[in-house]
């Protein structure tokens, strides 16, 4: 909820609520496809071999750089949850903020858990997740990853012509298939944008 420090009573108890309203409104849903890949580092794309597709973007090639294959995947809370939240913030701001905040992290362990699932699926270790809108990877490509997932008839996931995923909490991501676990880096370290709030120095 980006709480720093141990949360007051007061905070904790919210967090408790908020907790309860995800466990009570979400629907993890999921899809997943596996594709034998294609890197071109220098011109900045990554290939789908089976269905012809480009995924731009130089950072997504380099991240990629080590792999043959690579996972989309896509995932979603549902659309009851959307309602709720949204219900929330005019009825109860504060609680409203903090279940969404518990959403988002509901859907990243909901995620964390499918990688690790995928991992023993295909006896290797996958690289961390990489969405649209990370580095130069355009939300644009949202476009041919929910159409080869085929996520509106699957788990009811669709997208706005600004390229948007509904419901509001969505994701979709590719993760590539490597052998070489010593050069998987994840969150800070992987993302170019040097101006988050958030941003964790490297030690």
């Amino acid at each position: 909820m980006g709480v720093k420090g141990a949360p007051d009573p007061a905070t904790a108890a919210l967090a408790r609520e908020a907790e309860g309203e995800v466990q009570k409104y979400a629907k993890l849903r999921s899809i997943y496809r596996l594709f034998d890949i294609q890197v071109d580092e220098e011109a900045g794309f990554v290939l789908l071999k089976e269905a012809g597709v480009k995924l731009e973007g130089k950072h997504l090639s380099r991240h990629l750089r080590d792999c043959k294959r690579a996972y989309l995947i896509a995932a979603t809370l549902g659309f009851d949850m959307e309602r709720r939240v949204n219900y929330l913030m005019q009825t109860r701001p504060a609680l409203g903020v903090a279940t969404d905040a518990m959403c988002t992290s509901a859907l990243e362990c909901g995620l964390d858990e499918l990688c690790e699932r995928l991992e023993g699926e295909c006896g290797s270790k996958l690289k961390t997740r990489f969405s649209c809108g990370y580095g130069d990877f355009p939300l644009s490509a949202q476009k041919d990853m929910v159409n080869l997932l085929d996520t509106g008839r699957k788990i009811g996931v669709f997208l706005s012509e600004s390229m948007m995923l509904a419901p509001q909490k969505s994701v979709t991501a590719v993760a590539g298939v490597t052998d070489r676990a010593e050069q998987i880096k994840g969150g800070c370290e992987n993302c170019a944008k040097g101006d988050c709030a958030f941003r964790k120095e490297n030690k």
